[in-house]
């Protein structure tokens, strides 16, 4: 997912300048041993519309803890240049993400035990988005129009390892940064219009729609041709993914 997350590694790179060479000064040497923490996952609202995702993550023994995700976020319409086709400026847009990953803090490396300081971890998350938008096509023989509500449905599901670092600020507050997170990912397009529109090839706009989305993940977008299709309107491919992310959260 690098075309929507690129961006941010600059922001993670700038929050690990800004807040690294400071953490002593927000930290204090008694540390109260909190053992849960919640979050607000920040940057997936700069990726998605309308997202909220929502992490819980437990110390499960002395540096290791479990940490859990589940969220709301709509996938951002694309643009797709079909000959004589033109598509509704509104649409019925949804999706659902959850997720997991196994922290492994290293006492090796950090000062603090965890939750604080520099962790490695395997993870596993599924995201799945659904569009639904109506789609107009002008005949060009016949000056006709026609209409059809083209739905379209993607899911990704990632299972790979990451790299990240949490600030821990006054004992309570947390700044949790995945700092890299390679994974294999299968991506599912699906996608299909309500009714069939004469002089339209449907097959087309199919190819086109997976296309549109398929040009958001890196790794994804060289992918053409037959390879993956199962069938009319659907494809499946598994690739190279990346995950970042930045959130901010409470301990208790």
């Amino acid at each position: 997912m690098k075309n929507l997350t690129t961006p941010f590694g600059t922001v993670f790179f700038f929050v690990f300048a800004i807040f690294l060479p400071s953490t002593n000064a927000f930290s204090q040497s008694g540390s109260r041993d909190f053992k849960n923490s919640v979050k607000f996952n920040v940057s997936n609202t700069l990726l998605y519309d309308n997202s909220l995702q929502f992490s819980y993550e437990r110390m499960i023994k002395e540096n290791q803890s479990l940490n859990v995700f589940v969220g709301y976020q709509e996938f951002p319409l694309i643009t797709v240049d079909i000959a004589d086709v033109n598509f509704d400026k509104s649409s019925d847009r949804k999706g659902y993400s959850f997720g997991a990953d196994y922290r492994f803090y290293l006492g090796s490396v950090n000062k603090h035990k965890g939750p604080r300081g520099v962790y490695l971890a395997p993870f596993l998350s599924f995201f799945q988005f659904n569009t639904d938008r109506n789609m107009y096509y002008t005949n060009p023989d016949t000056g006709v129009t026609s209409s059809s509500n083209l739905s379209s449905k993607f899911n990704l599901t990632n299972i790979g390892g990451e790299l990240g670092y949490q600030f821990v600020l006054w004992d309570r507050f947390v700044i949790d940064c995945v700092l890299f997170g390679p994974s294999i990912t299968r991506y599912k397009f699906n996608t299909k219009l309500d009714n069939n529109i004469s002089g339209l090839d449907d097959n087309e706009v199919y190819q086109k729609i997976i296309e549109a989305i398929k040009d958001r993940f890196p790794g994804v977008e060289g992918i053409t041709g037959d390879e993956g299709i199962e069938k009319k309107g659907v494809q499946s491919i598994t690739a190279v993914g990346f995950r970042y992310n930045i959130s901010i959260g409470y301990r208790f």
